[in-house]
């Protein structure tokens, strides 16, 4: 017995000297496979965004004349031509009317769907929700045309509720799948505690429902506002006065305009578009994780 005990200890002390030159092989193969797309995504992710900022605080000769990132005599004559244009102004306030519109119809038409799905059990409760998919599995130039005629019937053309109608039906499935995972992970007991002290549906919805869901909601509101903030095709084919055009459309309208292009302007414009909507996910980036990850345990 003790003779197998000292075998035994003698192969494992083998297999700890042997394991050991292994285990920091492993280790550094494991940092490798994590950190070499991380540093690939990092790269494809900022190089766009160095090279645009760079093109923004250059002139118009220097733009051609230098390729490199640091410009000899940076300038900020780009960003005070865009806030200046009429156009850029404009075209900002319908962006920011039709994100938070769009964002704010999208929480009001899939919550109540996402808590009837959640919490309330009916015939036909999981091919309904799967049906609700079906407009996102349709490509987007397969719709425009229907859309198009049905504003052209209804006089709805050149419209910003237009454009928040439209948006809101292409998230609200999106919006149904996320907060119905989200839901789930609530638990009935404390609605029912608050349904025996007198509470109804709606007093439910409003103090415990909403509150325990609000990474949820941020979520699906700044998933919204960025689809409405970002879109160009239906803008294109559902507006003709450039005074109910967003953002993207008027960063097109400046890259098609005759003679030499502007491309310290439009990379000025481009910055200006971008940088606010990331200052505010970096605020609620952490909300926005909870949220897309709710659900994924259950």
């Amino acid at each position: 017995m003790a003779e197998q005990l000292i075998d035994a200890t003698k192969i494992g002390n083998r297999g700890h000297m042997a394991g050991k030159p292994r285990s920091k092989l492993a280790k550094f193969g494991h940092r490798l496979l994590v950190g070499l797309p991380l540093f690939m995504l990092a790269v494809w992710t900022f190089i766009p965004f160095l090279v645009t900022l760079s093109v923004s605080i250059k002139t118009k000769i220097e733009t051609f004349a230098n390729l490199g990132l640091v410009p000899q005599q940076p300038t900020l004559d780009a960003y005070k031509e865009v806030f200046t244009d009429p156009n850029f102004l404009n075209a900002f306030v319908n962006s920011v009317v039709v994100g938070f519109g769009t964002a704010l119809l999208t929480i009001v038409i899939g919550l109540p769907a996402a808590y009837a799905f959640a919490r309330f059990k009916f015939r036909g409760r999981h091919l309904l929700l799967l049906f609700t998919l079906l407009p996102r599995l349709v490509p987007s130039i397969g719709i425009l045309v229907p859309i198009y005629r049905l504003a052209v019937a209804t006089n709805m053309l050149d419209k910003r509720i237009t454009l928040i109608i439209v948006y809101t039906g292409t998230l609200v499935p999106l919006a149904v799948w996320l907060m119905v995972g989200f839901f789930q992970q609530i638990p009935r007991e404390i609605e029912e505690a608050a349904d025996v002290d007198g509470a109804n549906l709606w007093d439910r919805l409003r103090y415990i429902v909403m509150p325990l869901a609000a990474p949820a909601l941020i979520t699906i509101a700044v998933l919204a506002f960025r689809e409405a903030w970002n879109e160009f095709t239906l803008v294109l084919v559902l507006t003709t006065n450039p005074t109910t055009r967003t953002l993207p459309f008027a960063l097109f309208k400046m890259g098609q305009s005759e003679g030499i292009s502007n491309f310290p302007a439009e990379a000025a414009f481009a910055i200006i578009t971008v940088l606010p909507f990331i200052l505010v996910y970096t605020r609620l980036e952490r909300y926005v994780v909870s949220g897309l990850t709710a659900g994924s345990s259950k």
